[in-house]
This record gives structure tokens, sequence and C-alpha cells, in this order.
């Protein structure tokens, strides 16, 4: 695909999209052929190379949540190595909260944050190491659907700020219907692949027919 694009992938049920989220951010192996990332083969990385593959790229998934104990600050500097862990480092870390609206939150418990702030920060944490590609879940399963949109909100104005490819993994079509590109999943395969005109009625009609 064209780098810099926001891509939905959309499964019924989402598990599906996960599961192909999950081979390309090289936390499993596909069953069969290949997955190919900025030229390399993530099925074949091991040990360090694939620590590192994952490094570079932004995951942002309730199953990797923030660490309660740590303050705010901390679980963002937890997303780089050690040799970057500097204080240009955490003037980064404090720009990125100040763009996810959580500039106040720095030295706070994360165990002390609403859900819709641990969305916040996870973004942050994803972008701390100037990825190229970000990984996301879709948040509207776990967040009231005002929260959920302004954190899809905030994806996409860190998106079109940074340029980076999105995955957006979801089961819901009003989600997908915020990204540039729909490619929908169905049994293990890819049913469709559309581009996604920037149109209410578009998204109006394409909610009724596959939601």
């Amino acid at each position: 695909m064209p780098p810099g694009q926001s891509v939905a992938l959309y499964g019924r049920p989402g598990s599906d999209a996960i599961d192909v989220l999950d081979v390309v951010a090289g936390l499993r192996r596909p069953s069969a052929g290949r997955v190919v990332v900025d030229g390399l083969a993530v099925e074949s990385l091991r040990g360090p190379e694939l620590d590192r593959y994952r490094r570079e790229r932004g995951l942002i998934s309730t199953r990797f949540p923030l660490l309660p104990s740590l303050s705010v600050t901390d679980n963002l500097m937890a997303a780089l190595p050690p040799r970057r862990a500097d204080a240009t480092g955490r003037r980064r870390a404090a720009s990125l909260l100040e763009f996810a609206g959580a500039a106040q939150a720095g030295p706070v418990r994360a165990r002390t944050l609403s859900a819709e702030q641990q969305w916040r920060i996870m973004i942050a944490r994803a972008l701390m190491p100037v990825p190229r590609l970000v990984l996301a879940e879709d948040p509207a399963s776990g967040l009231e659907p005002a929260s959920a949109t302004k954190i899809l909100d905030l994806l996409q104005q860190a998106h079109s700020r940074s340029g980076f490819t999105l995955l957006l993994a979801t089961g819901r079509a009003s989600t997908a219907s915020h990204c540039q590109r729909l490619i929908g999943l169905e049994g293990g395969t890819v049913a469709e692949d559309e581009l996604i005109p920037d149109d209410d009625g578009w998204t109006i009609g394409r909610i009724h027919r596959i939601g």
C-alpha cells in the first residue's frame, strides 16, 4: 500500500482484523504467505531483529496497557531504547502529551487515569519512536461513544500531522469510515479493498450496507 495512508482493516467479527494486525506487528506468524514491511520479511525476523522491528512501530492496544505504577511520562519513556531515554526524549514526551491533550498528566500515576485519558496516553506512547507505521485497535469497544469519537479524531490528527501509515483494526463500519481506505476481511481473506470518499452520504450508506 502507498505510505502515509490511513487504512481500516474491517472484519466481522473484529477479531479477524486484529489477527491481521498482530501478524503485521510481528506478534504472531502467518499460517501461510509473507508479510513485508519497509522491505523486511516480518515472519522471518527473530531475536534482536524482531525486537527492533516491534520497537520501531507504534502499537495502540488495550492488550498492552500502560504500566500502572509508573508515571505517565515514564510510560512514554519506556517506549524508547535506553540510549534514547535522555533529556531529548523527555522533551518529546512532553510535546506529545501536550498534543494528546494531557499536558498536565506527566507526573501522574497511570493507574489514576480515566479510560479516555489512558487512550490518549497510549497514542502518545505509540508516537514516541517516530514510527513510519502505527497499528491501532478500535477504541470504541471500551469507551463511551463520545470518548471514542474524540480518540479517533486524535488519532486522525496525529496521522495528518506526522504522515505515518495507519492500520486501524475494527469490526465497526462507523470506525472504518474515519479512514481513507477500507480493506474488508472475510474468512481470513481480503473480500474488498476500496478508497473511502470524503463524503458523508457515502459514509452513511456504507454503514447501512455493511454495518
